[in-house]
């Protein structure tokens, strides 16, 4: 049975936890399992999921629904997606990461306890990655992940704090579960610019990551990911660094300007 108490959710609060509802692989859900994953009503998650996509929010597609094109249009007006916008800033480093390793590199920000993917450079035959969903718009666990470590290590004592409220997620055997282990490779990060991940996120996965700095303070992190086996780590981290730190100066003469 839903959890639904209607006296207490505003028809807007509904709208968006059946959106927030489409999180993760599946394209197209139908109205029972966006109801089961929302917590709404059957019945009022069909009545929504008109409104919706009378507005272009969700569309059809046979008898599910799937994600409308007028939510992509907003998405893009965020300003990390604008013209001269982080990911603008980024994306020539990420490509030139992937060119020069084979790995897939990616560009994320830090979203209360997750990051959230902002962009990902890859090609399908050559990149060595394991079966782990990533991604714009996908997020993941901050401490399960290179990325996440990078962007926590500059975050403040409240953020970081709040990663041990209902404690660390432990995606594989070998994720961080232990608050002083974390706050031990926070400081490792800091002093050397590199975060790294053995599989934490995904067994046979391997990611190294640095933070972007503007000002002193961490925007983004970029990383590079791919299998455990047959990659210079140390190399691919050096790269990482360096490559952060343009776009961080990139983004310092942005805002200044």
């Amino acid at each position: 049975m839903p959890d639904e108490t209607p006296h207490q959710q505003s028809s807007v609060a509904k709208a968006g936890l059946l959106l927030e509802a489409f999180r993760g692989p599946d394209r197209v859900l139908g109205v029972s399992e966006l109801a089961r994953r929302s917590g709404l009503w059957k019945s009022t998650a069909h009545r929504l999921l008109a409104e919706l996509e009378a507005i272009g929010f969700v569309e059809r597609e046979g008898t599910g629904y799937r994600l409308g094109l007028q939510l992509f249009e907003l998405g893009v007006r965020v300003g990390a997606y604008r013209p001269g916008g982080l990911r603008d800033l980024a994306i020539g480093e990420l490509s030139q990461l992937h060119v020069a390793t084979g790995l897939t590199a990616h560009l994320a920000v830090l979203e209360g306890r997750d990051i959230v993917y902002l962009e990902k450079v890859h090609h399908r035959r050559t990149t060595r990655l394991p079966p782990v969903v990533t991604g714009p718009g996908v997020r993941h666990p901050a401490t399960c992940s290179a990325l996440g470590k990078a962007l926590l290590a500059h975050a403040s004592p409240e953020v970081i704090g709040d990663q041990f409220r209902t404690g660390l997620p432990r995606r594989t055997p070998y994720s961080i579960t232990e608050p002083g282990r974390l706050l031990r490779e926070l400081a490792t990060v800091r002093e050397t610019g590199v975060a790294r991940e053995h599989e934490e996120m995904a067994i046979g996965a391997v990611a190294v990551a640095s933070p972007v700095l503007a000002h002193g303070s961490s925007v983004a992190a970029i990383s590079l990911a791919g299998r455990a086996l047959g990659v210079n780590w140390d190399r691919a981290a050096e790269l990482v660094v360096a490559a952060s730190r343009r776009i961080g100066d990139r983004l310092s003469r942005t805002v200044d300007g």
